[in-house]
């Protein structure tokens, strides 16, 4: 399958997500690498998952990281691609990661200067972010499919980002927003 768009699930929690956006044909998944955050997996769980998807880039999302000591442990455990983090996380690495990243900015936020990211993930709600698309690659966070033709329309955004959702019960989801976006963006 194909998507008319670069698209970015993160939050992934479960297999299920997993095997249905890389079967989508999404570029990137992400998982929550930080212990005791929102959407965490461990690395047991991580590396069950990890051995049924192929395709995607894998994206260590290091929300909630609170010491920089913390970062090799993730890198060594989940092997990804790209991480994913937040000022507060980019300030406590004191520097860039050695991989690729995608910075999320929240409404009102800037990029450090001199930060290179990868990718800036942006929440649609702040339109001086959406200005960034003349110097970054971004990826907007969307959550309601009357926002994505808008924003397809509207040019200049290297993709979309979407989060996935809990099972359940294990191998039983309601895909809603998620499946109406990915099938939107289907072009087959």
């Amino acid at each position: 399958m194909a998507l008319r768009t670069f698209v970015k699930v993160g939050s992934i929690t479960n297999l299920s997500d997993a095997r249905y956006c890389a079967g989508m044909g999404a570029d990137l998944l992400g998982f929550g690498a930080v212990s005791g955050h929102e959407n965490h997996i461990t690395p047991k769980q991580f590396q069950e998952i990890r051995g049924w998807v192929t395709g995607p880039q894998i994206v260590a999302e290091l929300y909630g990281m609170s010491d920089a000591a913390e970062w090799p442990g993730i890198q060594e455990e989940y092997r990804p691609d790209l991480v994913e983090l937040g000022l507060r996380e980019l300030t406590i690495l004191s520097r860039e990661p050695s991989l690729p990243y995608i910075l999320a900015l929240a409404p009102g936020e800037q990029i450090p200067l001199g930060s290179n990211p990868a990718y800036v993930l942006i929440d649609p709600d702040d339109p001086a972010l959406l200005q960034l698309t003349t110097k970054y690659p971004v990826l907007v966070m969307v959550q309601q499919t009357s926002l994505v033709q808008s924003l397809l329309d509207g040019g200049g955004i290297r993709g979309l980002a979407l989060q996935g959702g809990q099972e359940d019960r294990p191998g039983l989801r309601d895909y809603n927003e998620l499946g109406e976006i990915l099938e939107m963006l289907d072009t087959d």
